[in-house]
């Protein structure tokens, strides 16, 4: 029994070897000997058909050049993609025919194709993120401006605080001095009466003076804590805004590690 012959036997045996689907071919110098079709792949060889018919094919090529020969095809001729494999059947330094296997590549394409979309898909998702990140320092940058003009205005309202302070002191002098200035005029008797009308007058106005800046000072106040306040609500959404800009960095970083392993399964 020649080597043909025990392939022949156990060319069923071989085909249940493939994890993918296969289709095999057995044939010797003349006429294809044997042909196995797969569950899906089948490529219709009719056993007995003259090696000649196959010239250009991988099966032809390894008979003629003693050489294992491959080759890929896409799905146009049989409607399955498949990788071709002929491998010649050597014997007492001879080919005496060739043996090959059709195995689909269906999977293979299909996880190619869904690592080519999950490639466009993570480079999609990566734009978006940077996107976002770029809009949360330029969210925070705002913020550190906003902060800077809060922190002005509150030193605006210190500083009103001084000047009313120092109207309010002015204010209670006049109101000293026309209390003192309404004594004496009440020892002139009358010839004070007119100075005591200004007296009464300047003690007036000092008191209208200082409940005005009593109301200026109390509003300052609440516009101080209305800013104090919303300077701690801003430090708060920039404290957020920045985690949310970090997070969305390392997120662009596990994009790009997706990425790279995409790229390298389309590949492979």
């Amino acid at each position: 029994m020649n080597k043909l012959q025990e392939l022949q036997d156990m060319l069923s045996v071989i085909q249940q070897t493939y994890p993918e689907d296969a289709a095999l071919v057995l044939a010797d110098m003349e006429k294809v000997l044997a042909y196995l079709p797969g569950q899906q792949i089948d490529l219709k060889v009719p056993v007995g058909a003259p090696i000649e018919k196959f010239k250009g094919t991988v099966s032809y090529r390894a008979m003629e050049t003693a050489a294992v020969q491959r080759e890929e095809r896409g799905p146009e001729a049989f409607g399955v993609s498949y990788l071709s494999s002929a491998v010649p059947v050597i014997e007492n330094g001879m080919v005496i025919g060739v043996i090959a296997a059709m195995v689909s590549t269906h999977r293979a394409a299909s996880l190619q194709d869904g690592a080519q979309e999950l490639s466009s898909l993570v480079q999609e998702m990566t734009a978006t993120s940077e996107e976002v990140t770029r809009s949360a320092l330029g969210v925070s940058q705002r913020l550190d401006e906003l902060v800077s003009h809060s922190q002005d205005m509150v030193r605006d309202i210190e500083s009103s605080f001084e000047i009313l302070s120092s109207v309010k002191r002015i204010a209670d002098q006049s109101h000293m001095l026309g209390l003192n200035a309404a004594i004496e005029a009440a020892r002139a008797g009358e010839q004070g009466r007119g100075f005591g009308v200004v007296a009464t007058e300047i003690r007036k106005l000092a008191g209208d003076s200082h409940s005005l800046v009593q109301n200026i000072q109390s509003q300052l106040a609440g516009m101080k804590q209305a800013i104090l306040q919303m300077d701690r609500s801003i430090q708060e959404i920039k404290g957020f805004s920045q985690h949310q800009g970090q997070s969305m960095q390392e997120l662009s970083r596990a994009y790009e590690h997706v990425a790279r392993t995409a790229t390298e399964l389309t590949n492979l």
